[in-house]
């Protein structure tokens, strides 16, 4: 056999190899990386003219190969998946939040009035409406 030949029968086996790795989520990148090798691989024994079927079986495994591998990869990381539906943790609802809040400033309110009663007596305090223990942001 020719070294062109047996180049050819090389680049076939990456293409074989590359196709086996293309279809699970974890091997699909070596099956990216080994397609595009044998692609290179493949062109290669085809220019320098050594058993030209065996080398074209491999450029079209190889092609199929890395198409496969790229869309796994892509369908993989979400790529065209639906966003909507339930969600996998759901979040917690408003009024659970703004209970949580309420529930994590209450050990410092005495301090907070405390320092606000303090602030206005020393005249350099805005009031703070009645409705919001902190003042709105912009005057805080």
């Amino acid at each position: 056999m020719t070294p062109a030949g047996r180049r050819a029968w090389a680049a076939a086996a990456f293409a074989l190899a590359a196709a086996f790795a293309s279809w699970n989520p974890l091997a699909a990148p070596f099956g990216l990386v080994v397609g595009l090798v044998s692609l290179v691989l493949c062109i290669r024994a085809l220019v320098q003219g050594g058993a030209r079927r065996v080398a074209s079986a491999g450029l079209v495994l190889a092609a199929l190969a890395v198409a496969v591998s790229g869309l796994v990869l892509a369908l993989t990381a979400g790529v065209g998946r639906d966003p909507a539906g339930d969600p996998v943790v759901p979040g917690p609802g408003a009024d659970e939040v703004r209970r949580a809040l309420d529930a994590a400033a209450e050990p410092t309110r005495p301090a907070r009035e405390r320092a606000r009663d303090e602030l206005e007596a020393a005249g350099g305090g805005a009031k703070a409406p009645a409705d919001e223990p902190g003042g709105s942001p912009a005057k805080r």
